[in-house]
Order: structure tokens, then sequence, then C-alpha cells
């Protein structure tokens, strides 16, 4: 039984706590998978306005001032100090003519060569405006450049941006990632750019498969160093760069680790288990113990029932036998007391006493087999209100006769107006016959038997006392 309820326990146990992980970790890795999905989205869009919000200040600068104006010795660092409070991150502003000669410069690191042949000057000559891909400039740090073109007068002058390339780390750290989150910018060489930690060194090529072109933000699952993750893709730049947000996939036992309240109570609960389990089989097997003792007392009450069922069967057979003669000896008692009816001689009077006698004796037979007759229909255990009184009576008048020969007398110490009581009148007889035998057999034929009844508190009360020696303990 232990083991049947130790299997029967833990298993539901197990399998609970194994359902209630699994259904955790998709849980866990569909939010995972939202929140990650949400970063991109939201980093994509920031680092487009941060750039598009530079372009277009720079724009409106280059509009705004006359090319004289802006290779003035102090215009173009007007401009940039204007720059520098109203969108931050300029760190010089140059201006170029059409063949990519500085015209003018503010910054900190003094004259600039020609950009002739620079891939962002051609490209800025071209479409109006550019970004170029982070680079290590005079200042051995990573940057960018922004320029747009104007012309005026006919002549085509570029002005050019130089922006810090961490201000791109600040924006991928904002927002309230995931400290577990890996979020960096590669340019199509698979080249950092930017990233927002320390897990990466800027311009080195990243160990990554990069995807083909696709729209919006793309999440798919990778495994890195035997872990799963959730990787989220998205070109921006006008797919010139290409954002990535990576994120392990929680695993069971980090599941465990993360909520150690839960893990406390399950181990908790599981090695509850057995001793409960074996509290519980003990108390089962007590209870089995006591059904199996109940059973055989009531198995035993049942074959007492039949025993006594089976004495009154027998014990009315008998009378009826003893009462059929005794009719036939009373009828003929009768024909002969008519026949010496109107004789007076001695011996006619002599055979009246003796008929006398006969008639008394048969009497007594006839009390002999009512009583009989009476635990016959009386063996059940059938409850009826009984008159304690008549019922020691018929119990006394069992032996009363047969030890009367011995010299033991019967003392009635009644009281008046007992009341009766409800009971099973057969057992009751029972339980008297059995005190008056043991009296009489203490006693060894010689004495007084004391009965006594009296009024109880809540019933009657019935004693059966002698004033033998007693019975030997051998």
């Amino acid at each position: 039984m232990f083991t049947v309820l130790l299997v029967f326990g833990l298993t539901p146990l197990l399998a609970m706590g194994l359902a209630g992980l699994v259904a955790n970790q998709g849980d866990l890795e569909s939010h995972t998978r939202s929140a990650l999905e949400t970063i991109a989205h939201d980093r994509m869009a920031t680092v487009e306005l941060f750039l598009d919000a530079r372009l277009d200040a720079l724009a409106l600068a280059a509009e705004s001032q006359s090319v004289s104006a802006l290779a003035s010795p102090t215009g173009l660092e007007r401009v940039r100090q204007l720059l520098q409070r109203s969108t931050g991150g300029i760190v010089d502003l140059a201006l170029l003519d059409d063949a990519g000669k500085p015209l003018a410069y503010s910054g900190p690191y003094g004259a600039q060569a020609p950009e002739t042949e620079a891939t962002w000057f051609q490209e800025a000559r071209v479409l109006g405006r550019c970004e170029s891909d982070v680079f290590l400039g005079l200042g051995r740090f990573p940057h960018m450049l922004l320029a747009v073109a104007r012309r005026e007068g006919g002549t085509l002058h570029v002005l050019k941006a130089t922006i810090d390339a961490r201000a791109l780390g600040a924006l991928l750290r904002q927002g309230g990632a995931d400290p577990g989150a890996d979020i960096f910018i590669l340019d199509r060489a698979g080249e950092y750019q930017a990233q927002n930690g320390e897990a990466h060194q800027i311009l080195a090529r990243a160990e990554l498969d990069r995807p083909p072109l696709h729209p919006d933000v793309r999440v798919t699952e990778a495994v890195r160093d035997g872990r799963r993750e959730l990787v989220a893709t998205a070109w921006l730049r006008h797919d010139r760069w290409l954002l990535v947000a990576r994120q392990p996939l929680p695993s069971l036992p980090g599941q465990i680790r993360g909520h150690p309240i839960l893990a406390v109570v399950f181990v908790l609960g599981f090695l509850s288990v057995p001793p409960l389990s074996l509290f519980v089989a003990r108390h089962r097997l007590r209870q089995i113990q006591n059904l199996e003792a109940e059973r055989a007392a009531l198995l035993e009450s049942v074959a007492q029932s039949q025993k006594m069922a089976t004495i009154g069967r027998l014990a009315a057979t008998v009378a009826h036998e003893i009462n059929n003669p005794l009719a036939v000896i009373d009828a003929q008692l009768g024909v002969i007391s008519d026949a010496l009816a109107g004789e007076s001689t001695p011996f006619a009077r002599d055979v009246a006493e003796r008929l006398k006698k006969i008639e008394a004796q048969i009497e007594r037979g006839r009390k002999v087999t009512h009583r009989l007759l009476g635990l016959a229909r009386r063996v059940g255990p059938d409850l009826e209100p009984v008159d304690v009184q008549a019922a020691l009576e018929d119990a006394v008048g069992f032996v009363e006769k047969a030890t009367e020969a011995s010299g033991t007398r019967f003392v009635r110490n009644y009281q008046l107006d007992v009341p009766m009581i409800r009971t099973s009148l057969s057992q009751m007889q029972q339980v008297f016959l059995n005190l008056i035998n043991n009296a009489v057999d203490a006693m060894g034929g010689q004495g007084e038997v004391v009965l006594t009844i009296r009024r109880a508190l809540d019933g009657v009360a019935v004693a059966i006392a002698d004033n033998g020696p007693g019975i030997p303990e051998e």
C-alpha cells in the first residue's frame, strides 16, 4: 500500500510540476519574442529619427546661410555651436567645394584633406544628402559623417558634419531592454557600427550570417554556444545597416533559479509525499484492522444468534412434546376423578389425594413448558418493554425447584413500582440465568441467593448476591 500511495502521490506531483514548467516555458518564450520584436521596432525608429533629424538640421543650416557666410572665419563655428545646442552629437563641421576641397572648418582637428574620392562625398553630390559607415578618423575614435549638398549661383557645395558613433550606442541602450539582450548595428560588410554594451569591438567583423533583405522586423530562433536564442533583425537607412537584437531563451534550470520560492515549495511538496504516504498507509491499515475486528465480532454475534435460535426451536419442540402427554394425562385424571366423585370409601379418598398430587405435578410441568415456549418466542435481540421483576422470576423458576433439595434458598428484595425498561427479554433472561447459576455454584449447594431490584437514576438496578465461599481459582 505504501508503494502504491508513493507512486500515485509522486507521479501527479511530478507531472504537474513538469507541465507547469513547460507551460511557463512557452509563456516566457512568447513574452520574450514579443518583447524582442518591440525592442527592435523601437531601436530602428530611434536610430532613423536620430540621423534624419541631424541631416534635416544640417540641410537647414546649409540653406539658411550663404556660402560666403559659412566660409567666413566665424560663420561655420556659429553654425556648429547652434547645431550642437539643438541636436547634439556634432563633433565638427566642414564646408567643401564641388571638387572636395575644404573651404572652411570648425572643430578640434585643424586643416582637412580634400575628400574628392570619398564615397560619401560622391553620394552627397549625386543624392543631395548621405551618411557614411562608422570609421576611425583623426581622433582615433569611432565616428560617422553626415553630408548635405547645396547649390548657390550654379556652384555645388557640400556641408559635412562628424557625428560621434558612441551616440548610436547610447540610443541602443535606451528603453529599458532586458539586461541579457544584445543589440547592435552592422554594416553591409558585417562590421559592428554600434552596440548597447561592451560585448563587441566596434568595426570588428561579426560572426553572424547576414539575413537577406526583408521589410520591417523579423524574429527567428537560433542556437549559439549550445543555447537557444531569439534573433530580431531589421534593415535600416535604406538597407545600408542591419539592426540585430538577440535574447537568450529561458531554460528550465533557469526558470527554477529564477523562482526559488516556487522551487522550494515544489521540493518540500516532493519530500512530504513519502511521510504522508506512510501515514496514510498506516491509518488505512488500522482502519482495515478495525473493520476486520468488527466483522469478526459481527460474525460471532450472528453465530451466537443462530445458536440461540436453534436452542429456541429445540426448546419449543421439547415443550410441545411434553405438553401433549401432559394433556392426555390431565384428561385421564379428569375421567378418574369423575368416576370417584360419588365414592366415600377410604380407598376412593386415598386415590383422590394421589390424583391431586398428580395434578400438581402436571401443573408444574406446564409451567416449565410455558417458560420454554416463552424462551423460544424471544430468542431474537428485538427490543421491547420488559418487566424486570417478571423476567428475573422466570429465570429463577428454571433453577429454584432443582436447588431446593440442596438447601439453596432465594431471598427476594424487590422495590415496588419499578418501571419497565426497553430491552431484549431473551438476552436479559439469559444474563439473569447465568448469574444465578454462578451464584448457586459458588455456594457449593447451601446458602442464600439474594435478589434485589430497585430504582436507579436512569433506569433499574438488579443485584444477585450469594453468601457462599466462592469458586476456587483452580
